[in-house]
């Protein structure tokens, strides 16, 4: 009964209404709103309610309830599709959060060149979901730690914790919460380059924590490490970061990670997240490719060349399986279309891109270390000019999308799912992949899925 745009419910082909000629009825109708007592709603059966009744599902209930019927109901349609807006389901906090964003495209943002708004922040710290996963990880890797007996990199005995990328500090409060929750000492820190944040940072720091948390304005990859007493540098036993993109590595967070790494306890020390993949399907959504074609026709050359960031709505998955295989990889080994189970609920057949890890193993960073600048000793053969620094985060993939009926593939949906930590209690885990997001992180709002346009649509269909 809710369309995605105005209005909501057409009726046609409805008939004469009885009693129009009624006096109420005629000044109902001359204002645009019916009677009270014609258009009453329904009363709820109770905890014997259909969900989702048919016309006669809903006459059979209104008779058992002593209630006018189609017999004597002067408008028994209005009265019914009032009846399904009273019992249709609420929205979902996605929806209630992404109202007037649906379709609409939106650049990704760039927090590594560019520094955030303070309302960019605000919107994102919205979230139900993120932050409270992230306090649940931290949490475990603090009791995993505690358990372990492991040594911790300060001289007290505290687990030094740094966020890195901090914006206004919200993982930093999670990481305090978390220490009280489990009564695991920590001393953190909070890293971040943005001039605007540091200074809320630091009155947060007066304010809120009370100047337990260490703030340092500087960019992640410049840090050279907690700051001893002696003047040396320490390390850090947890990292913590939210740098990820709506395609998992699309805003640097790799590279910026790698970046940091160095400060990191090379024995014992934990990133959270850990691990991160991108996923993607192919799409059909003439509203979005009808938007972009006018945005290239009239002076935007670019409109097809970038990604866009935007929460789909109007659009349709081309690649549907009643009941995906164990992996993707069955697919090009000749399964076949009537083996899947078709009584399976349908889901979008969803791909696994590549995926990045942290940390990484210290040989790759020293040959990565070698290999900038275009180092001999690195193989680029003593040449200048050549950054071979982060050819270990290269990615590329291939796949086949087997898709039943004719459509037209307007470009491809990117999506990413995220370890945060797995420990003794299992992993947790943040997604926005439409076929683990409610089993892993229903109602998460802070990305979009991301899409990548194809300039010239293709006609496909399944072989």
């Amino acid at each position: 009964m809710r369309l995605r745009t105005v209005p909501w419910v057409l009726l046609a082909d409805i008939g004469p209404i009885p009693g129009v000629d009624d006096p109420d009825m005629i000044m109902s109708y001359s204002t645009g709103h019916l009677s009270p007592s014609v258009a009453a709603d329904p009363p709820s059966p109770g905890a014997a309610a259909v969900s989702n009744p048919s016309p006669s599902e809903a006459a059979q209930i209104a008779k058992k309830l002593g209630k006018s019927t189609s017999n004597n109901d002067a408008t028994p349609h209005l009265s019914y599709l009032r009846y399904l807006q009273k019992h249709q389901p609420l929205k979902s906090q996605l929806e209630r959060f992404g109202g007037g964003f649906q379709d609409y495209l939106q650049s990704p943002l760039q927090p590594l060149t560019d520094n955030l708004e303070s309302i960019t922040y605000e919107v994102f710290e919205k979230d139900p979901i993120k932050y409270a996963w992230y306090e649940q990880a931290i949490a475990q890797a603090l009791q995993d730690w505690q358990v372990q007996q492991k040594s911790t990199s300060s001289d007290d005995g505290a687990v030094v914790i740094a966020v890195v990328g901090s914006g206004r500090g919200p993982l930093v409060t999670r990481a305090l919460q978390a220490s009280e929750s489990t009564g695991v000492p920590v001393r953190v820190y909070a890293i971040e380059k943005n001039p605007n944040a540091y200074v809320l940072l630091m009155r947060h720091n007066v304010e809120t924590w009370g100047g337990q948390v260490t703030v340092v304005k500087t960019d992640m990859r410049a840090w050279k490490g907690p700051t001893k007493s002696d003047g040396t540098f320490g390390q850090v036993d947890i990292l913590v970061s939210e740098l990820l993109g709506s395609f998992a590595d699309n805003e640097l967070s790799p590279e910026c990670l790698d970046g940091v790494q160095h400060v990191l306890n090379p024995q014992h020390g934990i990133s959270i997240p850990s691990s991160y993949t991108a996923h993607f399907t192919p799409l059909s959504t003439p509203r979005i490719w009808s938007d972009l074609y006018s945005r290239s026709t009239n002076g935007d050359a670019s409109a097809f060349d970038i990604p866009w960031v935007v929460m789909l709505s109007q659009f349709d998955y081309l690649s549907i399986l009643p009941n995906q295989p164990e992996s993707p990889a069955q697919l090009s080994n000749g399964t076949k279309m009537n083996q899947f189970n078709l009584e399976a609920p349908l889901a979008p057949l969803v791909h696994t891109a590549w995926e990045f890890s942290h940390p990484l193993p210290p040989t790759v960073l020293a040959q990565s270390s070698l290999r900038r600048g275009g180092s001999a000793a690195g193989g680029g053969g003593g040449f200048t000019g050549g950054d071979g620094a982060n050819e270990h985060n290269y990615r590329f993939c291939k796949f086949t999308f087997p898709i039943e009926h004719q459509g037209v593939c307007h470009g491809l949906g990117g999506y990413f799912e995220t370890v945060l930590y797995s420990g003794s209690e299992g992993p947790v885990e943040l997604s926005t992949n439409p076929v683990t997001m409610k089993d892993k992180s229903e109602d998460m709002i802070s990305w979009f899925p991301i899409f990548f346009p194809l300039k010239v649509s293709s006609i496909s269909s399944f072989a």
